[in-house]
């Protein structure tokens, strides 16, 4: 009989089991390459490696109100063919510009096959071929991963491959702290907390939490970059003249922007890593693979002046710890009551980092989920070349405000960044 240990959900995840209407299909596909030398059996042993070192990979989830997770004994080494999924494609007369629809459809499918419940958290595709390299397609649903462990897991793999080529004995690097350990902490830190529930709830929207939308207008999607005179000026001019981050610059000129389109001030909901390690000195999250990340309501104050006096106000009065909302309100035995109560905002704000590359149109069907949002913003620098480049997707779901709206609320948004001037009066 399979031993199973009752663990504490982190934020992102209890919030995600409990209210998204199809849980089960959220996988975070990951394409790595591997020797054309590895094969199934080598793939197999690559994937339970993988789920062995992170506990959450090997857990099993249930969904609704009463949401939990129980984690599995790693292996003894021994392929469980019910825990461990490869299917193998071949590639080799796959042209090169037919490849990227493989993965799109391979991935659609690797999705199907996830069951969270049943402890089926990771799956993967290995595309074979006989020159260049393999790829594995690795497939984790979301509840047992977050931006940052897609990094870990890509070392991880890196790392298994190199040891396996050298026919070294594999060892993967632990996580630190998993994120099971890190919830049970803000589960009791949380009560230890001075923030204000008052202050948070005063950032509920002013509409009701979306349950339904109507059949029109068509879902919108708009996808761009900035770079260049007005690259150089966000990354750069800006933060040196405000003393804050680029990040904050592009959330609070969407905040005015969306002000300025609508006549009212709407909060915004920003995502973050969610990795605080500073609330307990010593911790390492760096290597932890679960769903750390968080979120919290901010919204515009009321101000007057100039886009370059609002934009002074919002940064004035920014929350010092914008943690407080997710501490307060998932971690603290009182807060699930004003979660209930609390209207989340309709608009989205996630900057996911350095990206890379940025693949036009690749957040699209992560941004479809998020039907409670009116809009989502997701954000991404790169630099190639030598060029820095700010990279955005923006998304409104069908119901939601239409092309016309997001091409305005997008514009005006680039108009703050260009024009924006500190500290003069309009």
């Amino acid at each position: 009989m399979t031993t199973l240990r009752p663990a504490r959900l982190t934020a992102a995840a209890k919030k995600f089991l409990m209210w998204d209407p199809n849980p089960a299909l959220f996988g975070i596909t990951i394409p790595c390459p591997v020797p054309v030398t590895m094969g199934l059996h080598d793939a197999q042993h690559l994937i339970n490696a993988l789920i062995d070192n992170h506990e959450s990979l090997r857990s099993r989830y249930s969904y609704g109100m009463d949401a939990r997770c129980l984690i599995e004994l790693p292996s003894d080494g021994g392929i469980d063919t019910d825990r461990i999924d490869v299917r193998v494609i071949d590639i080799e007369h796959v042209a090169p510009e037919s490849i990227e629809q493989v993965i799109e459809e391979t991935t659609v499918a690797s999705n199907l096959r996830l069951d969270p419940p049943a402890g089926k958290v990771v799956t993967a595709a290995l595309l074979t071929r006989s020159t260049d390299v393999n790829i594995l397609l690795l497939t984790i649903h979301h509840v047992a991963i977050d931006g940052v462990a897609m990094w870990v897991m890509w070392d991880d793999v890196a790392t298994y491959v190199r040891q396996w080529e050298a026919g070294e004995p594999i060892v993967l690097p632990p996580e630190s702290t998993t994120g099971a350990e890190w919830a049970e902490f803000l589960d009791e830190y949380a009560l230890t907390r001075s923030g204000e529930f008052d202050y948070w709830v005063a950032a509920s929207d002013i509409e009701p939490y979306v349950t339904e939308r109507p059949d029109s207008p068509e879902s919108a999607f708009l996808d761009g970059v900035i770079e260049g005179p007005l690259a150089e000026r966000l990354l750069d001019e800006l933060p040196a003249a405000l003393d804050v981050s680029f990040t904050r610059i592009l959330l609070i000129a969407l905040g005015l922007a969306i002000e300025d389109v609508t006549g009212v001030a709407r909060p915004v909901q920003v995502q973050k890593h969610g990795r605080y390690s500073r609330l307990r000195p010593g911790t390492d999250l760096s290597r932890t693979v679960a769903w750390l990340s968080d979120d919290y309501p901010w919204l515009l104050r009321p101000a007057t002046g100039s886009h370059g006096d609002r934009m002074l106000d919002a940064i004035a009065g920014y929350p010092q710890h914008p943690e407080d909302f997710t501490l307060l309100f998932w971690h603290h035995p009182e807060g699930f009551a004003r979660v209930v109560e609390f209207n989340t905002p309709k608009f989205y704000f996630n900057y996911l980092g350095d990206v890379g590359v940025w693949i036009p149109g690749a957040h699209s069907r992560e941004q479809a989920r998020l039907t409670v949002f009116d809009l989502s913003m997701f954000l991404g620098a790169s630099q190639n070349d030598g060029v820095r480049r700010v990279h955005y997707s923006v998304h409104s779901p069908t119901g939601g405000i239409g092309i016309a709206r997001v091409k305005e609320i997008v514009a005006q948004w680039l108009s703050i960044l260009e024009t924006v001037e500190i500290g003069v009066s309009a």
